[in-house]
């Protein structure tokens, strides 16, 4: 995977709005509105990310942008807090069917499938957001979105896929966003 200033700063700015977010816990009176929160200051804190690397990149063209509803099983072994691939623990929902929406693997260390992302948990995001009115099987909306990014340095152009995966689950909002570097060509095919 391409190690890149934009990802650092991205991946500071996303700690940061979780921290943010966490803050804003004391005021909100429920598990909702605080993943509401958090992922209010995730999307922020990613956009900002984004903006940044859309200057840092020659282009970046979508690829593919496409909605799919997808069955999802949720019980104790799917809806988790889990630090795989994260330096926190984080609340995941596995789901082996975006295996087969995706290009990139969205399948973190050690997991059972493929998953999404909400937040860091903590008292007020966990397990109990999405379980709480039970474990049962839905079919949610899911996005999957597939940029090519094409980052110039000197007479190269380093060629990059950014997969990113949305999705709610009731009620709480999910991500997951992979990269994977694909080619580097001659700098005047990128511009």
């Amino acid at each position: 995977m391409m190690k890149s200033g934009w990802a650092r700063t991205a991946a500071l700015v996303l700690c940061a709005g979780i921290v943010s977010a966490s803050r804003a816990g004391a005021a909100v009176d429920s598990d909702a509105a605080f993943a509401g929160a958090a992922n209010a200051a995730t999307v922020a804190a990613l956009r900002g990310a984004k903006d940044q690397r859309a200057l840092a990149t020659g282009a970046e063209s979508v690829v593919r942008d496409q909605t799919t509803t997808v069955g999802v099983d949720l019980n104790a072994q799917t809806v988790k807090c889990s630090a795989a691939d994260y330096s926190m623990p984080m609340l995941k929902v596995l789901i082996p069917n975006l295996a087969a929406l995706t290009v990139l693997n969205h399948r973190n260390t050690k997991e059972g499938a493929p998953c999404v992302a909400a937040g860091q948990c903590g008292a007020a995001l966990g397990p109990q957001s999405i379980l709480g009115s039970g474990a049962g099987s839905e079919r949610i909306p899911v996005r999957v979105v597939l940029k090519k990014v094409a980052q110039l340095d000197g007479a190269v152009c380093h060629v990059s896929l950014v997969e990113t995966v949305t999705t709610e689950i009731r009620g709480v909002p999910f991500f997951h966003e992979r990269q994977q570097a694909v080619a580097d060509r001659a700098a005047d095919d990128c511009r």
